[in-house]
């Protein structure tokens, strides 16, 4: 009997000594991987890459730059100048405002939603980036996005032949669905998958018109009362077709659609994300191939200068900078160590590290706190599964763990119709049974709402 407790002693220090030495490896691992990450931020953010790339986008964007866009009301031009300034559209604005009001000055335009006198100009904004009035040379102008949303009109852009069409347009909430959001409703996330300017290349998904129905779509969830994530992708690279777009570099009549469609939806709940740099690689393109992870071939300090790029163009653009989606959700813990180092909030399972696949994570290794939100439900890849996307709902919901899912909105945009009626009114129709509204039906159903992830911290905070 005394041997055996000697070998179970004996067994037990053996395992203890191992398991002191595995742990002592563990923490050596985690503190080389956060000493390795924070030295290539700090050299990326040196680097001659980010340094020049800052520099450009700064000077590109915060000065004036013309442009060949044509403004016009219905079938008639406006004949006003068009300027392009922080990667967005300018016009004049006491022009192009008077020209709209004796153009929409009928006994009807009121009923089509138009607002007169809803501008108080007191002065040029302080907002470097994006402000509501910017001061040319003299005169006062606006941006095209906040004119047009502040007088209740609606734009429709044609860049192929340098047009935005201003129209009426009245929101009719008669087909909303019965279902509506419960006052004590659980939280539940969503994002939009891959939001990127990809209009040029063979397939694309965000031409002129698929913006306006990514526009209608985000109209839809403000409606019934939901917030949503936007995955973007800023930069659309595809070196096969020879294209490189980067609205911190190049400004046309499609990138005001975008960036129009960009402030629309946040106007409407949207929260940005930035979903990569270019979402790609080498020979690949945008939202097809990996940037990060064990398949890139980009070395750790181009990873740290890409993630560092896509924080510093998106504040050049007026946007939200503190959220990061890995492309694939493909990433190294270097990579982790590295994301951790410059944003505040991951979107991406934190079981790598962390080993929590389906609830929502804070970490403060990096020295500052940093969240990692998971969508455990994944992804709908195309109409045919969405009654899986509804079981996983289901599984989430019985766990009790984040009821998170992502979504690519152009699965339901030949469900999304946009015309125009002979007296000038932009229409949208949101088929009621395609996939998001199905989504949104069965959250709201099942007592849940979509929301940002703060809301799982609302009773911890209280």
């Amino acid at each position: 009997m005394n041997k055996i407790i000697r070998y179970v002693t004996a067994a037990f220090v053996i395992f203890c000594l191992v398991f002191a030495l595995f742990c002592t490896g563990l923490i050596a691992y985690e503190v080389s991987l956060k000493s390795k990450g924070y030295d290539a931020i700090v050299a990326a953010e040196n680097s001659d890459m980010v340094v020049n790339n800052y520099n450009a986008a700064s000077y590109f964007l915060l000065h004036t730059q013309g442009s060949p866009t044509e403004i016009y009301f219905l079938d008639e031009p406006l004949d006003v100048e068009t300027c392009f300034y922080g990667g967005r559209l300018y016009v004049p604005f006491e022009e192009t405002y008077y020209k709209l009001v004796v153009m929409t000055d009928n006994e009807n335009a009121e009923d089509f939603g138009v607002i007169y006198d809803n501008f108080i100009f007191s002065g040029y904004s302080d907002d470097p980036v994006n402000p509501y009035f910017l001061e040319v040379e003299g005169e006062c102008w606006i941006s095209f996005y906040k004119l047009v949303k502040g007088m209740g009109l609606a734009a429709v852009f044609d860049s192929e032949n340098d047009k935005g069409t201003i129209c009426y347009r009245k929101t009719d909430t008669s087909d909303l669905p019965e279902i509506t959001k419960s006052e004590d409703a659980k939280p539940a996330i969503l994002r939009l998958e891959d939001i990127t300017p990809d209009a040029y290349c063979e397939n694309p998904r965000y031409t002129d018109e698929g913006l306006e129905k990514l526009r209608a779509l985000g109209e839809y969830m403000e409606r019934r009362e939901q917030i949503f994530y936007i995955a973007w992708i800023m930069r659309y690279v595809n070196p096969e077709q020879g294209i490189d777009l980067d609205p911190t570099k190049v400004t046309n009549t499609y990138t005001a659609g975008f960036m129009y469609t960009l402030d629309y939806l946040i106007d409407k709940g949207g929260i940005i994300v930035l979903h990569g740099y270019t979402h790609q690689y080498d020979d690949y393109f945008s939202a097809d191939g990996f940037e990060f992870g064990y398949f890139s071939t980009l070395t750790m300090q181009e990873r740290a200068e890409r993630l560092l790029m896509a924080r510093d163009d998106a504040a050049l653009l007026g946007f939200d900078n503190t959220m990061w989606e890995f492309p694939h959700y493909g990433a190294t813990p270097s990579d982790l160590v590295m994301a951790e180092e410059v944003y505040s909030v991951i979107f991406q399972s934190a079981n790598k590290v962390f080993n929590a696949d389906d609830i929502i994570v804070k970490t403060s290794r990096s020295g500052k706190t940093v969240t990692y939100v998971p969508l455990p439900a994944y992804y709908l890849n195309n109409i045919y599964e969405l009654e899986d996307m509804l079981q996983r709902i289901d599984k989430c919901e019985e766990k009790g763990c984040v009821v998170g899912l992502f979504f690519h909105p152009s699965i339901d945009f030949e469900k999304i119709g946009v015309d125009t009626t002979p007296w000038g009114v932009r229409n949208w129709y949101y088929t009621p049974y395609w996939a998001l509204p199905t989504i949104t039906d069965k959250v709201l159903s099942d007592g849940y709402t979509f929301c940002g992830y703060e809301e799982y911290f609302k009773n911890e905070v209280d």
